[in-house]
């Protein structure tokens, strides 16, 4: 099955600390309703009606990094209580904004704070299902700590994202969603401690018409622990992972707090979601590439490569070539100059391998696609070094085919470069050798929801 991870690898054992904690949440006083909404019922409900269930749907949000200009708008006209207004605020001074708007939300009871620690469900829908809550893990706080050990990366961050979501989260001292990893175990003796009863609950349609549902749960020292027991591989979330670490270091720079130990500040914490990939199907989306600038003759010998055969192509199915091969081992992708020049290009394994030998990166990078793509084209064909990749100057990015081909088409990019999704195993191969993969390497579908639940950082 597709996104399971079922290659019976070794996963070193890791001992992440996890904790229950109060929650902060759009009040179930003021957005639940006496009768059950149409749009978030699930088939479940028929047989056990939830008790108190907050439909969100119309102040929830996507994270930051997938809202561009037109969206967020439409966000902000949905509801004036959106949390876009928090997360990607369009405001003059967007950090300040989203400080002040938390505060007002606060004071005037549209958030309300649990009394007590809790851990919480989190389940969504996939696109074959929109209905079924088939994806589930559990929302809680995660002892921040170096990456290596019990919570590994599996991909380069950048330091524009960094900065912008360390000022956000300076400015309203509040996590405002939770980062995603995953863990691997095939054993079921711990099923029956992820199904406590609740009666709190929030849900919420995102815009692909995907089913959210959060609920609060009480913490369970068998489940804290079991989690606890597991390694963590962030699967989205890198960016705020490292900004998380950044914030606790300049709070534990206070002299006031110089003498905490590690998890007695809130600061020491990140909320994250725990899904178990050996049973959960997750899916992983491509993300292709878009060349801003280039010398034309440089761009068309990437076709002429020696360690790549081209094949022309018509732009509108190199996305179906790139799927109906996506269990080929060799690295495969697609090329559009213009709607007359594109081309399948399929990669030498034997010669792309000896060149990616040269490189200072594990056996399990150099078997990625994408390895290939930022040496041998990228940076052999190009000149597109690791810093202007970083510095986001001459790259760009779109997980949607179709976006890519007409970028092109209008003249706003000189080049696409269609991509085959990484599959999880590969995340977790890498992580494990502790090294990580090029940006945007990874796009777990759906994104968890802004807006579920807040996680207040108050020392």
């Amino acid at each position: 099955m597709d996104g399971v991870l079922s290659t019976g690898m070794a996963i070193v054992a890791g001992m992440p600390r996890i904790s229950p904690f109060r929650g902060l949440h759009y009040s179930l006083g003021r957005f639940a309703a006496a009768q059950l909404p149409e749009r978030i019922r699930t088939p479940e409900d028929a047989d056990a009606p939830p008790a108190r269930v907050a439909d969100i749907t119309d102040v929830a949000c996507p994270p930051y990094d997938v809202i561009g200009d037109e969206l967020r708008g439409e966000l902000a006209a949905r509801h004036d209580r959106n949390a876009v207004r928090l997360e990607y605020s369009a405001e003059a001074d967007p950090h300040a904004a989203a400080a002040e708007a938390l505060r007002a939300w606060l004071a005037d009871g549209t958030l309300e704070r649990r009394a007590d620690p809790a851990a919480y469900y989190y389940r969504h829908a996939t696109a074959s299902a929109p209905d079924e809550l088939t994806v589930e893990g559990v929302v809680a706080r995660v002892l921040l700590e170096p990456w290596g050990g019990g919570v590994r990366p599996h991909e380069h961050t950048m330091p524009g994202p960094k900065a912008d979501r360390l000022g956000l989260l300076h400015a309203t001292r509040t996590q405002l969603s939770p980062i995603l990893a995953v863990y691997f175990d095939r054993s079921q003796r711990y099923h029956h401690v992820m199904s406590r009863a609740w009666s709190d609950e929030w849900r919420a349609r995102d815009d692909d018409g995907l089913l959210h549902q959060l609920a609060a749960i009480e913490p369970d020292d068998r489940l804290l622990g079991y989690l606890g027991r597991q390694t963590l591989f962030v699967a989205d979330g890198h960016h705020r992972y490292e900004t998380a670490l950044a914030h606790q270091a300049d709070v534990r720079a206070d002299g006031r707090f110089a003498g905490a130990l590690p998890g007695e500040l809130e600061a020491d914490w990140i909320m994250m979601q725990l899904v178990n990939a050996e049973l959960s199907e997750l899916e992983i989306r491509p993300t292709h590439r878009l060349i801003l600038d280039g010398d034309a003759d440089a761009l068309a010998s990437v076709a002429t490569h020696p360690d790549f055969t081209a094949t022309p192509m018509s732009p509108d199915v190199l996305a179906d070539a790139l799927d109906e091969r996506r269990h080929d081992p060799a690295p495969i992708f697609g090329l559009v100059l213009s709607e007359q020049r594109s081309w399948l290009l399929v990669g030498d394994s034997a010669a792309l391998a000896a060149r990616l030998r040269l490189e200072p990166m594990s056996a399990a990078v150099q078997r990625l696609d994408l390895a290939a793509l930022h040496v041998a084209l990228l940076r052999d064909r190009l000149g597109i070094t690791d810093d202007d990749v970083a510095a986001g100057n001459r790259l760009a990015y779109t997980r949607d085919a179709a976006e890519a081909i007409a970028r092109v088409a209008r003249g706003d990019a000189a080049a696409a470069l269609l991509v085959r999704p990484t599959r999880i195993d590969q995340m977790a191969d890498v992580a494990n050798a502790g090294d990580v993969m090029p940006q945007k390497s990874t796009y777990f579908y759906p994104k968890l929801l802004t807006g579920m639940v807040f996680n207040p950082l108050e020392e």
